[in-house]
């Protein structure tokens, strides 16, 4: 009887190869479109999982962390923009099980993936050079939770700058026009990610959590007068477009 262990040896070196060259090529030039609303999901489900679960690989994803419930994956077309994606089915910010205690922090946890933005960024990235973004339901593309992570648009830095004595625990307004929206703000400190930004904002932000849907929120990295390390939080309740406060070509913050 022949020893079929060889053979099974040969079919797995042969899928991996397969598997490896179709993770060198960019997500756009896998079958799924981007086009299709659920196109961000069926990356993960019908791609990335299964062949982590089948080959402990996380391609085309960046990485897959099923016990702490997320993805990442490389946005198409951008160098250093990163998505985080959980790998349960979440439609969006609108989700009701975001304002659950045990829903994963995927705010903080997007933070913690900020390193890969970092290593392919054409400049030196400080704490307040990175921010994450999720736009509202009426702005989004795909319907599956997903948090942008990547370099803060330089104008948003110096408007925060300017505000930095301004910036409390409190919520206060920050007009952004004509580039960007106005939005509400607040300054947190860096271990308070490690509560839910969602239910923050349903629980302090007037009117928000019965229309969950309308909100945009940013979070991006803040550096106090004295040094200090936290963050700002942006909401804007009108059905916004916070990726707008990121920086995709990730440009020199002295522009």
């Amino acid at each position: 009887m022949a020893n079929i262990r060889p053979a099974a040896a040969a079919v797995r070196h042969i899928l991996l190869s397969v598997v490896i060259t179709g993770a060198c090529m960019p997500l756009e030039a896998f079958a799924i479109s981007f086009k299709e609303r659920d196109a961000l999901w069926k990356v993960v489900e019908d791609l990335c999982l299964p062949l982590h679960q089948t080959l402990g690989l996380s391609l085309p994803c960046l990485d897959v962390d099923k016990k702490r419930g997320f993805a990442v994956i490389r946005a198409p077309g951008d160098e250093t923009r990163i998505i985080i994606v959980p790998t349960a089915k979440i439609e969006g910010v609108e989700s009701a099980a975001l304002l659950r205690d045990d829903t994963p922090n995927f705010w903080s946890l997007a933070w913690g993936e900020r390193n890969r933005v970092i290593a392919s960024a054409p400049r030196s990235l400080a704490w307040n050079d990175i921010g994450m973004a999720i736009n509202s339901s009426a702005s989004r593309t795909q319907d599956q939770l997903h948090i942008h992570v990547d370099c803060v648009d330089p104008r948003l830095k110096r408007a925060l700058a300017v505000q930095t004595n301004r910036l409390s625990k409190n919520w206060s307004n920050l007009n952004l026009q004509p580039w960007a929206g106005s939005y509400r703000v607040k300054r947190i400190a860096a271990e308070d990610l490690q509560r839910s930004v969602f239910q923050m904002v349903a629980r302090e932000v007037p009117g928000a959590r019965s229309r969950m849907g309308m909100q945009s929120i940013g979070v991006v990295g803040f550096v106090g007068g004295t040094g200090n390390l936290g963050f700002v939080v942006l909401v804007n309740g009108r059905g916004g477009h916070a990726e707008e406060l990121l920086d995709h070509k990730c440009l020199s913050d002295r522009l």
